[in-house]
């Protein structure tokens, strides 16, 4: 590693000095430099020897992130006064001879220093102790084709390597090329959070995401990186993810990078499908049509994604759980004349209008006003036909899956969303516990509620289509006859677009699965993704447990507050960026970093080489 003469020698040596340190606490520091152009959020490194060690010094880099900055002059004159000068007198010596005289005066945080250790690495640490006095100050130059070296020198563990590519870093106004900012891939095992309005950048920045983790399961696939793979549920609520604006001349989407694939890559990284549809695309390749069965909804899931009082769920779970009724409660429950519950000794007492506000809620399903949910009804010949298993077999190999919502509801969609998280958060949990093949599958049908012993249907058709796929090795859950750990399969994310409608404090009050995943979800390797315009729309149950946000330009000061407030890491100094971010760019704070990363996410049109 580079020595600290090495470091300031690749910087421009000691003439390149940008400034001097004037004044230092430990929330501030005030730089005088030169009369050279600055930003807002530009980078200076502080390279020092202050502290203690064997030889009595310590080699350290700090780096300094101005917020604001002043015109100063270095004689003791007054601006003002310099200002009034020039405009009644033009011909004056302070009008013409101030050039040498002219300097600027920077104020800033310090983000953390690196220090090199007696290895010769440099490790960076938390901002607690300040640079010497009068410590030369350099600026992090773009346009300087040594300065990515040093950067990424210092601030290597804070960067990241080897993972989920996003951006790169921003110096002022101007991303540095060669500093990439990384997540890891196990954060999509926790909780990530997306923040922006209309219009700043968030589709293309889930392009680049995407694109990420295809990248990052070739390379695992091929023993470059270390596993596991990861998976994620992409809802696409404008169908642009598949081909991007390949319409239009522009860069194909996630078409053209599976097109590009070997045939072999195809199948250990794609196969049997990674788009979903609800258009008549057809059963086979790699485009599928899209399709949920009404035997997959339970009365809870009822509850997680539209409003419900409590005596419409407890009815709607006492119907679902009446003898050899389960995956067939919404079917019988739409058929069923209300006026007839009453002599229905399974039901109870629940009054007429709580059944029919039940049965509006499940209205969505009907044939002609859903184009996702197929009929279930074995006795008139409709049998279970759901996409469901094949998603989660999918998920549990590692594989990216789009989801097409343009054509969907809202509540299609949220739907969709929902059974999805709740089956793999169930799933995982019954493979933690099951010690053996056959307790696996003795497990499987139990928890999704299938019960001969107390007459309990359940859903069943959904249980025997998993036990299935389990034995024919589809579900990646058996090793020969040892059962897989759940942290040997892929790191499973689930994408909440829209996430206040679901995510709402009204809602979560009634035990939605995401509040259980938002909580338990990263000891089973499984992560949400939540999308919005809005922060405080969110429930604070659920924004507390995401500990990696990408904040973009917000709306309003209240909506930056809230996303301040609820960093994962100080967002203070950062509050003026929040305001003025352009399109494209982020702030990624994050729980095992040390400190916010500004980042500039490139334009997919512009940077989108096949992998």
């Amino acid at each position: 590693m580079s020595t600290l003469n090495e470091l300031i020698e690749q910087l421009g040596g000691r003439e390149a000095r940008f400034g001097v340190l004037a004044e230092s606490d430990t929330h501030q520091l005030t730089v005088v430099a030169q009369n050279f152009d600055v930003a807002v959020g530009d980078l200076f490194l502080l390279p020092c020897t202050r502290g203690s060690g064997p030889d009595g010094r310590k080699d350290r880099v700090y780096i300094f992130r101005t917020t604001q900055y002043a015109n100063i002059l270095n004689r003791t004159l007054e601006m003002n006064d310099v200002a009034r000068n020039k405009l009644t007198m033009p011909d004056s010596y302070l009008a013409q001879d101030l050039q040498d005289e002219q300097l600027i005066e920077l104020r800033g945080m310090v983000l953390g220093y690196a220090e090199r250790e007696a290895s010769g690495d440099w490790i960076f640490h938390r901002p607690r102790r300040l640079p010497g006095h009068l410590t030369d100050v350099y600026k992090v130059d773009p346009a300087h084709p040594l300065v990515p070296d040093v950067v990424n020198t210092l601030m290597r563990s804070q960067l990241g390597h080897d993972g989920l590519f996003i951006g790169n870093l921003l110096a002022g106004e101007v991303p540095l090329a060669g500093v990439e900012v990384h997540l890891p891939s196990y954060a999509l095992s926790h909780h990530i959070g997306i923040f922006g309005r209309t219009g700043c950048g968030k589709s293309n920045l889930m392009m680049v995401f995407l694109r990420s983790i295809l990248e990052h399961n070739r390379h695992v696939a091929v023993g470059q990186r270390p596993g596991p793979r990861c998976s994620i549920l992409a809802i696409d609520p404008h169908d642009e993810f598949r081909a991007w604006h390949s319409h239009s001349g522009g860069a194909d989407g996630i078409r053209g990078i599976i097109n590009s694939y070997s045939a072999t890559e195809r199948q250990e990284l794609a196969e049997p499908f990674y788009y979903l549809t609800v258009r008549d695309v057809g059963d086979t390749g790699m485009d599928r049509r899209l399709r949920l069965s009404r035997a997959d909804l339970t009365p809870q899931d009822l509850a997680s994604v539209l409003d419900m009082t409590d005596q419409q769920l407890g009815f709607a779970q006492r119907y679902y759980t009446k003898p050899d009724m389960g995956e067939r409660w919404v079917t019988q429950l739409l058929l069923m004349a209300t006026e007839s519950a009453k002599d229905d000794p399974h039901i109870g007492d629940f009054h007429p209008g709580t059944i029919d506000g039940v049965k509006r809620r499940l209205s969505f399903v009907h044939a002609g006003n859903s184009s996702v949910f197929t009929p279930f009804d074995p006795d008139a010949g409709f049998n279970y036909e759901s996409s469901l298993p094949d998603i989660l077999c999918a998920l549990e190999k590692g594989r990216l899956v789009i989801v097409d919502t343009s054509l969907m509801s809202e509540l299609e969609q949220f739907f969709l969303s929902t059974l999805v998280a709740r089956l793999l958060f169930t799933l995982r949990k019954a493979l933690r516990s099951a010690p053996s093949r056959e307790a696996l599958i003795d497990k499987i049908p139990l928890v999704l509620g299938c019960d001969d012993v107390g007459g309990l249907m359940g859903m069943r058709s959904l249980a025997d289509a998993l036990v299935a796929r389990v034995e024919s090795g589809e579900l990646p859950y058996l090793n020969g006859d040892e059962v897989r750990a759940p942290d040997e399969l892929p790191y499973v994310n689930v994408v909440i677009e829209e996430a206040p409608s679901v995510l709402n404090p009204q809602r979560i009050k009634f035990g939605s699965v995401f509040r259980d995943i938002s909580r338990q979800g990263r000891k089973f390797g499984i992560g949400l993704t939540v999308i919005s315009q809005q922060v405080t729309e969110i429930d604070q149950g659920i924004l507390t447990q995401i500990n990696t946000e990408l904040t973009m330009a917000l709306g309003n000061e209240e909506e930056r507050r809230a996303a301040i407030r609820n960093a994962s890491c100080d967002l203070m100094g950062f509050e003026r960026e929040l305001q003025v971010m352009e399109k494209g760019q982020s702030i990624i704070s994050a729980s095992y970093r040390d400190i916010p990363l500004p980042t500039q996410v490139p334009n997919f049109d512009d940077n989108s080489p096949q992998i």
